[in-house]
């Protein structure tokens, strides 16, 4: 006889509980319908039948259901098949009460179990089909519901064993299901505090991936941009003017007397004068396009694309302003603390070929500034062109004329603006006339005395006035009075374009201060001549 091994992990445990419970409940069936059978005289066909029912159809549903290729859709048409079959029998033996119901109950209980409510009415029109075969099988309908006393007993007990073997089951596969339930809870917790573990490792992985990008394009003691991010930027930026047509300026910044102040200090504090430098540098950088990065050592660099060479040489200046405005001290530098001097180049209408041609221009200019004296920002050739700082915008420039528009209406003043136009005129004339340098520049020292006794006498005025910007317009004569002695300075030592003068006389002087910043006072000033006159 051919073996068939029982392939447990693939046969459902539905399968395996329904053929246990079926071959017990209907072998004790088969033991009960036989007492019931012997008292009544049946044939031998009908104890074969009854033998094949009871005793051999349990194990042939079994091999059909666990060798299906869908074993619990197998065992669901097991369950109709039990009901047809039962149906039939109970016909049989003329609906024996008790083996009827017996039968009745175990295969209703079982379907409703397996299938639910819903299933229920197949049940029965299977039970009613299998009655109708075994009413046509036994030649008529008979009806003889009598069982005798063993026969009943034997029904009781085989009732009351099936229904608490299915509460068993019932109960068994409830606390199962908790089991799982409360396994999977715990499961859940764990992939929960897996999930966090990992959320956590993700978030330290980005910091240190947003660190590592940071490390590759700054400069680690400043902050500001490194050399490698530099030299990418700037093929971008070159490129992007040239397409534009927008000029580009070059800053390079060196700090002067750098290696005497770490002898001086130390290499520690020659650090934090580098951060307090970028610091100031980066605050210059007031354009989201504008581009603060170290260049190396002491060297910094400013990338200003789209800016003009006249007002990049005005950010240079005050950033220089700045830097000495830090007060840093630095007892080995000549002016007793840090400051810089400063390279600028521009680039504008292809004037340089590449980006190493712009660098070199603004290292050209930077090396300018710090054999000029240092503390000052020199310009490359290109730069002072395209600013029109040039001798032939100087030999085209009119003359200034004080107009009594410019007026005040306080007396003293008036006269003192006035008599600064015939000073700055006088040595703009001497300019255009190629003057000796000697006698321009004492020209020049006549105008800061003339400046520096109005700034003087204005300062008295305003200061007795409400103008609420004095301190800051007081502020504003030093600068330009230290500005034109740098200037003067300069100029003497043969180190000064000629177009940077007139700027500084006819731009920043005339129409930026005496034209423009002195006006804000004049409604105070005529404020406090009315209210004079009302006393």
């Amino acid at each position: 006889m051919t073996q068939y091994p029982e392939p447990h992990s693939r046969t459902r445990w539905l399968v395996r509980m329904h053929y246990r419970m079926r071959a017990v409940s209907l072998a004790l069936m088969f033991v009960a319908s036989g007492v019931h059978m012997a008292a009544r005289n049946y044939g031998a066909t009908a104890w074969v039948l009854l033998a094949l029912l009871f005793l051999v159809y349990p194990h042939l549903q079994y091999w059909r259901a666990s060798r299906a290729a869908d074993s619990l859709k197998a065992e669901m048409d097991n369950l109709l098949i039990d009901s047809l079959l039962l149906g039939a029998y109970m016909a049989a033996l003329a609906f024996p009460l008790w083996l009827s119901f017996a039968a009745l109950i175990a295969t209703l209980t079982n379907n409703a179990a397996n299938k639910g409510w819903r299933r229920l009415p197949a049940t029965v029109l299977a039970l009613l089909v299998g009655a109708l075969l075994g009413v046509i099988g036994a030649g008529g309908l008979s009806f003889s519901p009598q069982t005798d006393w063993p026969v009943t007993l034997a029904c009781l007990v085989g009732i009351c064993g099936y229904v608490l073997v299915i509460g068993n089951v019932g109960f068994t596969r409830n606390l199962q299901l908790r089991r799982v339930r409360e396994a999977l809870r715990e499961r859940e917790k764990e992939l929960l505090n897996a999930n966090q573990t990992l959320v956590l490792h993700l978030q330290e992985i980005e910091g240190l991936q947003q660190q590592l990008r940071e490390q590759a394009t700054h400069d680690a003691l400043t902050m500001l941009y490194n050399r490698r991010y530099l030299d990418s930027t700037l093929e971008r930026e070159l490129a992007s003017c040239k397409r534009e047509g927008k000029p580009l300026s070059l800053i390079m910044i060196d700090v002067d007397d750098f290696k005497k102040y770490n002898d001086h200090y130390g290499h520690q504090a020659g650090d934090r004068c580098l951060i307090s430098i970028a610091k100031t540098l980066q605050a210059s950088a007031k354009r989201a396009s504008d581009l603060a990065a170290r260049y190396g050592g002491e060297e910094f660099l400013l990338v200003l694309p789209g800016m003009d060479a006249a007002t990049a040489q005005r950010l240079a200046e005050e950033l220089r302003r700045s830097i000495e405005a830090l007060e840093i001290p630095h007892p080995q530098s000549d002016g007793g603390k840090v400051t810089i001097s400063s390279g600028l180049a521009v680039m504008v209408n292809d004037a340089y070929k590449d980006v190493a041609a712009l660098l070199r221009a603004a290292d050209e200019a930077l090396y300018h500034a710090k054999h000029g004296g240092r503390n000052q920002v020199r310009l490359a050739p290109q730069a002072r062109q395209v600013a029109g700082l040039g001798k032939s915008v100087a030999e085209n420039l009119v003359q200034l004329v004080w107009q009594p528009a410019y007026a005040c209406g306080q007396a003293g003043l008036d006269a003192q603006h006035g008599a600064l136009f015939g000073h700055v005129n006088s040595v703009l004339a001497a300019l255009l006339s190629d003057r000796p340098i000697d006698e321009v520049a004492i020209l020049m020292e006549v105008l800061i005395c003339a400046v520096a006794q109005h700034f003087e006498e204005e300062e008295a005025i305003i200061l007795a006035t409400d103008f609420p910007a004095a301190p800051g317009h007081v502020a504003m004569h030093r600068e330009l009075i230290d500005h034109a002695r740098y200037l003067v300075s300069r100029f003497r030592a043969k180190d000064l374009d000629i177009g940077e003068l007139f700027q500084f006389l006819a731009h920043d002087l005339v129409a930026h201060h005496i034209l423009g910043a002195d006006r804000q006072f004049f409604p105070y000033l005529k404020a406090q001549s009315d209210h004079a006159v009302a006393d």
